[in-house]
Order: structure tokens, then sequence, then C-alpha cells
């Protein structure tokens, strides 16, 4: 990686880790006060999705800041910005075809939640695609890894929901993918990793084909 880019990957992961902060701070602050639907405070929060993906992106990019300023990026560094890029990508993607509809866009881009389900996964993607080094040693199967996190989260998801009896019911099934039947919330889960998987190739070859280091001298 050469010096100007150096540069300018440490301060897109600084950004992005300096934002996940903002946005959890502003996050605790607002929860309490916050009496919709999509709101916790305290440990609580931790259930969301949202949250999980945001403080994934804030550690790989705090990863990545220490292994620059190491004068070193080992591809597996990089394999985790991608995996987390992923998860907040997929955040984002959700609300604007799914969250934001049946909840409301303007709760969805409210306070905490304009930062996590909006500033910092466009900003995680724009540096994923453009700027993340190590493009030249992605490998398809990579791409495989990126399901983990969402196929994770989905089992936790619907066994508490199933153990809970609680289809439907916001403190069970916060999101609602099990509101029809558990049959249509594990169709819905199956799509999910669909979508997942789609995503993950998009940023896959966004970074191959857009990263703007390929042309420049190492």
């Amino acid at each position: 990686m050469n010096k100007k880019f150096k540069i300018i990957n440490l301060i897109s992961n600084s950004l992005v880790f300096l934002l996940v902060i903002v946005a959890i701070i502003l996050m605790i602050v607002t929860a309490k006060h916050g009496e919709h639907e999509l709101t916790a405070s305290d440990v609580e929060m931790l259930k969301f999705f949202t949250v999980q993906s945001n403080l994934f992106i804030g550690a790989a990019s705090l990863l990545s800041i220490i292994f620059i300023l190491l004068n070193k990026m080992p591809v597996w560094v990089s394999i985790i910005k991608m995996l987390a890029t992923i998860t907040v990508t997929i955040t984002f993607l959700t609300v604007m075809l799914y969250l934001g509809p049946v909840f409301g866009m303007s709760l969805m881009l409210q306070n905490a939640n304009l930062f996590m389900h909006l500033i910092i996964p466009v900003i995680a993607i724009v540096h994923f695609i453009l700027i993340e080094p190590q493009f030249e040693k992605y490998d398809f199967r990579y791409n495989f890894f990126g399901l983990i996190p969402v196929f994770l989260y989905g089992v936790a998801y619907f066994t508490n929901v199933a153990v809970n009896n609680g289809y439907g019911n916001y403190k069970y099934d916060w999101y609602y993918f099990g509101y029809f039947s558990l049959g249509i919330g594990a169709a819905m889960f199956v799509g999910m990793l669909a979508f997942t998987f789609l995503v993950s190739i998009g940023l896959y070859f966004g970074n191959k084909k857009l990263n703007l280091q390929k042309n420049s001298s190492k």
C-alpha cells in the first residue's frame, strides 16, 4: 500500500470507528426516552442486528487502524472488514426495503439510527469498494464467509421466538419476521441468506473492479 492510500485508509477507518462511538453514545442517551418499537436500553440494545453490525464494523475498523499503524495489512484483516461491511450493508438495505416502509422512514433515520442505518453503512460500503486493500488476494469462496453473521443471528432470533412462542409478539419477535408463522419466518430467513450472498458478491466484484489501488503503484 503506497503512502497516499495508507493515509486515506487510516482516515476512512478512523471516521467509521469514531462515528460508531458517537452513534452508540447517542443511542444510549436517547433510548431511555424512546417509547416506540425498535428501541431498547442498556444491554438489551445488543439484541438488534443494527447494533451488532455497527459494533462489528467499528471493531473491524479499529483492527484495521492498528495494522495500518504497524505498516501491515494481512489479508485476514481485510476479510474481517468484508464480513463487517456485509452486515452493515444488510442493515442498510433491510431498513430501506423493509423496516422503513413498515415502521416509517423518519423513525428509521432518527437520532442514532441516522448514523447506524445510513451514514456508517454508506461510508463502510464506499470504503470497502474503493479503498480497502488486498483486493487482489480476495477469493470468491470468501463470499460464503459473509453468510456466517446473518446465519448465526437468524438462528438465535428464531430460536428465541420459537422457545417463547412469541410469533408477532414484539418482546420476542421485534422485527416481526415470525408474525405470520414460523414457516413463513423460516422462508424469510432462507431468503435473507440468499440476499446476503448477493450482497457479498456485489461487494466482492465492486472491490475487484473499482478499487482505486489496483491501478496505483504499490
